[in-house]
């Protein structure tokens, strides 16, 4: 079996979710079914703050993937807790149960991040879900995540879904395309914390943005 890869990369840290600040590597699948990505229907899209280029990439067989995240891993790193965090574009496009469970047993904790449009294969335990919820015309969200990572203010339509599940909820405050700074990224920030007080949600910063890593 084949996948479509956008990009493999690391080391670096998750930045969101229950491992954030947690090392790891990235495997980026190619496609998703929220945005075509081209930059002339980003506004009209389902996902018009997206600031992930998933287009083109290159066919890899499950061996050779394997090959290049571990590759990442720095020499003298504790290999035992390094993570994958499996991502897109869409990855549930793609995935299957055989790489889910090839990256469990090669990986401490894998974090799969999906709009939730899809329903997740089976896995192993360490393999968990993450869900940002995206409203696609026809494409219902399907998913039970572990948790919800909703997205302010332009995802808060999922909120009382998200809660009424029992799985943790993180709030992020939609960032810019400049980064996390400005006067409407400060104001997404004071939603999210109105939310957290008011109901109990967890705050989710993108922490690789303010560090600058990839």
């Amino acid at each position: 079996m084949a996948y479509s890869v956008k990009t493999i990369f690391g080391p670096t840290l998750q930045g969101e979710g229950s491992n954030a600040g947690r090392a790891c590597v990235f495997l980026r699948l190619s496609g998703c079914n929220a945005w075509d990505g081209r930059p002339e229907t980003r506004a009209a899209s389902a996902c018009p703050y997206c600031d992930t280029e998933f287009r083109g990439g290159e066919r890899l067989a499950l061996d050779a993937i394997l090959v290049r995240l571990l590759r990442l891993i720095p020499e003298g790193a504790d290999a035992a807790q390094f993570g994958c965090v499996l991502t897109g574009g869409e990855p549930l496009l793609q995935a299957d149960q055989e790489l889910l469970t090839t990256l469990g047993a090669a990986f401490a904790w894998v974090d799969v991040e999906t709009n939730g449009t899809r329903p997740c294969p089976p896995r192993p335990a360490n393999v968990r879900v993450s869900c940002s919820p995206k409203a696609i015309t026809g494409q219902p969200v399907v998913a039970e995540p572990d948790w919800w990572k909703i997205l302010i203010p332009d995802q808060e339509p999922f909120l009382e879904r998200a809660l009424a599940s029992g799985a943790p909820v993180y709030l992020q405050p939609t960032c810019p395309d400049g980064g996390p700074e400005g006067a409407t990224y400060q104001a997404n920030v004071e939603r999210c914390l109105e939310l957290c007080y008011a109901r109990g949600c967890r705050l989710s910063v993108q922490v690789h943005k303010y560090l600058g890593l990839e």
